[in-house]
């Protein structure tokens, strides 16, 4: 498909990076194909229960994979399963996890080896994510945007490769491409009001490309995949109204046409290994200059999430 064949080396000055995500965005956001069918695939999808990742979801049972729903509600969940299987016919399941805790984190790998009885899973999308309004921290005490969107993935497909569950899955890491203002991602950064929550965020999502980085250089068996939904109105920033929510829905896309990009990683043969995929851009190759493109933070990275998670059981 020519979404996957075009590739983009986007520019070094921020502004006109920042700009490539929004402008002409609904016209250039791919759809992803029907095909190939997914049936017999398992896949497992974290914060499927809204959003684009429920729009994951759908996309993904649509095209006969098994799909495991792991979020923190049981009740929306549990709607999501149910709405998406008189739809597609598909099967779902649902498993608990708090990203806030990693010790839920860890009890939700013994759920998923539970519910899947040891079979491999075939796809994992790690969708989840938050957008702080103000600075709080997570269970263990860290900056709650990196222990959410960085640190708990982590430790979620970590584990689950020590039990081999995904022993030579796809592993899709969802990102922003707003991780271009941050330079550091680390479970320490203090801030206040509504910009440092912005910039908390921007850092967890230069995390995830760094863990992607890593994780496919480690992990040659997987094949990883990094993808930009694309500028989503899906209130991640917040609940807005008046002028400011139409000039909002005047830039953003929907959550379904969010998902194309997350599924078309998901989905499609002969992407590119650890590659980069943006709703506008396509295959991104990253410059020198990038912040993503340092593999020396990006191991540090790594070495810092396996020292913060050593403890759990």
């Amino acid at each position: 498909m020519e979404f996957i064949r075009r590739t983009t080396t986007p520019s070094t000055i921020l502004p006109l990076r920042l700009a490539r995500s929004i402008w002409r965005q609904s016209r250039l956001t791919p759809t992803c194909p029907e095909a190939p069918r997914l049936d017999g695939k398992l896949a497992v999808v974290t914060g499927g229960n809204a959003g684009i990742g429920r729009e994951i979801c759908r996309g993904l049972a649509r095209r006969g994979a098994e799909v495991i729903v792991a979020a923190r509600t049981r009740a929306t969940a549990q709607t999501t399963c149910l709405s998406i299987e008189r739809e597609t016919g598909a099967t779902l399941h649902q498993v608990l996890v708090d990203l806030a805790d990693l010790e839920s984190v860890t009890a939700a790998v013994d759920a998923l080896q539970a519910v899947t009885r040891g079979r491999a899973i075939d796809i994992v999308v790690n969708n989840a994510g938050i957008w702080p309004r103000q600075y709080a921290t997570s269970a263990q005490g860290h900056e709650i945007a990196f222990a959410v969107n960085t640190l708990a993935h982590h430790v979620l497909i970590r584990r689950l490769l020590a039990r081999g569950l995904v022993a030579a899955g796809r592993v899709v890491v969802l990102t922003g491409d707003i991780y271009v203002r941050a330079r550091e991602c680390t479970p320490e950064f203090k801030y206040e009001g509504a910009g440092g929550g912005a910039m908390a965020y921007s850092r967890s999502k230069l995390g995830n490309m760094w863990f992607a980085a890593e994780l496919q250089r480690r992990h040659p068996e997987l094949e990883v995949h990094v993808a930009h939904p694309g500028v989503v109105a899906s209130n991640l920033g917040g609940e807005v109204t008046g002028f400011a929510r139409t000039i909002r829905d005047m830039m953003m896309i929907g959550v379904e046409a969010g998902a194309q990009t997350p599924l078309i990683c998901a989905t499609q043969p002969n992407l590119a290994r650890g590659g980069y995929y943006h709703n506008t851009m396509g295959h991104v190759l990253l410059p020198e200059s990038d912040p993503a493109a340092d593999m020396q933070k990006a191991a540090a990275l790594w070495e810092r999430m396996e020292a913060l998670s050593a403890g759990l059981g």
